[in-house]
């Protein structure tokens, strides 16, 4: 079977074949999977292993077996090996160019990569799970996802059901349907109580409000199939194969989780909710590096706002600077609102800078956190404290908005030195400086890494959570993810 003949009927390069001469040679050509007549426990397991591969966050394509019209028991070593390389090596070492949104070209494992699954007197599914990084989250995010396609159909049934307020009887028969299919509900189970108590599962598994309510929402996570949320986290936990090691301290953000974490020294040190930008104004994915906290900010109107929101207003009444708190520039003078003739100016050639000076009202709130980007965009406070309660916080025209961002500051400033150099301010400045409500400029002595992410499946210690795809980034990649 592992001369040329037999090998080139596989598809297999010359440098798979030779591998899998040394392999075997290794062995002193003693098959792993089979007897003299059928697979063994141990082939079953492996084929069986193989065949969840999507478990595991390896899509079922990536491993699929060449077909021969006329069945050769003794093939199945052949390609239980070569599958359970090419599954080692992705585990380890990633399958995708997340950058070009392409597979990487298949290969197989090395030979000790290869002793991970035939030295160790365990289960073949805990084996696969101990492959890939060491991470934590990794760990976490690879446990709960095999747990979960264990214990739940992985139906490919879509829905078009339509929210309550649209068609209640509709939507409620059709989220019962959806719920069956997706095993959160039994066909024996059709009272409206445990339809509900279902439904707030699924929620809870969606990282939407537990409310029992079929809104907006909770009808678009239900109309996906599960089996495409599970295509995401094998997409997602993908990333968390390949990403870089993490810095000592530093910022990362999950824009589809709508939160932003601060850890230092190995360990979380603040969690806080955010507000994302709209779907016609989406925050982009970035990293860059916090360099200042800024305290009672000024804020520069993009011109896309300034032209096409603010003027509208000011065609109507031109008391609406003052209202706000806004003063216009040209050339760097400013100018005086009421001597515009606004009825003349026009969206296309608004000629003015608005800048909102700092105050309570500023559309920056109280503090800022400055850092380079190409798109002008930052984590600051806001007075619209009310959308941090919503489960679904896409609302900004692309910066961030964040909950409690004093004592983010704070934590930055404590944690804020350079070798034995500490930062002269720190959180009791802050509040000092806040009490002066005056425009300052806080410079940080070591800059802080941030991490603006799009990640739409991740899991923590308990488990595994399907975020809203609502910028839709995840679909370029899963359209090659299914065929």
């Amino acid at each position: 079977m592992l001369q040329d003949e037999n090998l080139d009927a596989f598809g297999y390069s010359e440098g798979e074949k030779q591998w899998l001469r040394d392999f075997y040679a290794e062995r002193k050509h003693s098959p792993l999977w089979i007897n003299d007549s059928a697979l063994t426990k141990k082939g079953i397991e492996l084929q069986t292993s193989i065949e969840h591969s999507l478990w595991f966050g390896i899509p079922e394509n990536r491993l699929k077996k060449a077909t021969f019209k006329e069945y050769i028991f003794v093939r199945d070593e052949i390609l239980l090996t070569a599958a359970a390389a090419f599954m080692v090596r992705d585990l380890d070492s990633g399958f995708m160019n997340l950058q070009e949104k392409k597979y990487e070209p298949r290969s197989f494992a090395s030979q000790k990569q290869m002793n991970k699954i035939l030295r160790k007197n365990l289960p073949l599914d805990s084996i696969f799970l101990q492959c890939g990084p060491l991470d934590s989250n990794y760990r976490f995010f690879a446990t709960h996802l095999y747990n979960y396609c264990k214990s739940t159909p992985l139906d490919k049934r879509s829905f078009k059901i339509k929210p309550f307020k649209e068609d209640s009887v509709q939507s409620f028969s059709n989220t019962k349907v959806a719920l069956v299919s997706k095993g959160y509900l039994s066909k024996k189970e059709s009272d409206s109580l445990k339809t509900v108590d279902a439904l707030k599962v699924f929620q809870a598994h969606n990282g939407l409000k537990t409310d029992g309510k079929i809104g907006k929402y909770t009808a678009i996570a239900l109309n996906e199939s599960t089996y495409d949320k599970v295509l995401r986290a094998a997409l997602n936990l993908e990333k968390l194969r390949v990403k870089m090691k993490d810095p000592e301290k530093f910022i990362r953000i999950n824009l589809p989780e709508y939160r932003l974490r601060y850890f230092a020294k190995d360990s979380l040190k603040s969690v806080h909710n955010i507000v994302i930008g709209k779907t016609e104004n989406q925050t982009p994915e970035l990293n860059s590096k916090i360099r200042n906290i800024v305290v009672f900010p000024y804020w520069k109107v993009p011109y896309s706002i300034s032209s096409k929101e603010i003027l509208p207003e000011l065609k109507r009444n031109s008391g609406y600077l003052e209202k706000h708190n806004y003063k216009l520039y040209r050339n760097n003078t400013e100018i005086d609102g009421h001597q515009v003739n606004w009825k003349r100016i026009k969206e296309n050639t608004f000629p003015y800078t608005v800048i909102q000076q700092p105050g309570p009202s500023n559309s920056l709130g109280i503090i800022k956190f400055e850092f380079f980007n190409d798109f002008s965009v930052y984590v600051h406070d806001t007075p619209s404290k009310g959308l941090f309660g919503v489960d679904v916080r896409s609302y900004s025209h692309g910066c961030m908005r964040c909950q409690n961002p004093v004592d983010l500051g704070k934590m930055i400033l404590n944690y804020d030195s350079l070798g034995r150099k500490r930062n002269d301010l720190n959180a009791d400045s802050l509040d000092s400086l806040i009490l002066l409500k005056k425009n300052y400029v806080i410079r940080l002595k070591d800059q802080v890494p941030i991490f603006i992410e799009y990640s739409t499946v991740t899991a923590d210690v308990d488990h595994i959570i399907f975020w809203l795809d609502i910028y839709k980034r995840d679909e370029e990649y899963l359209k090659f993810l299914r065929n």
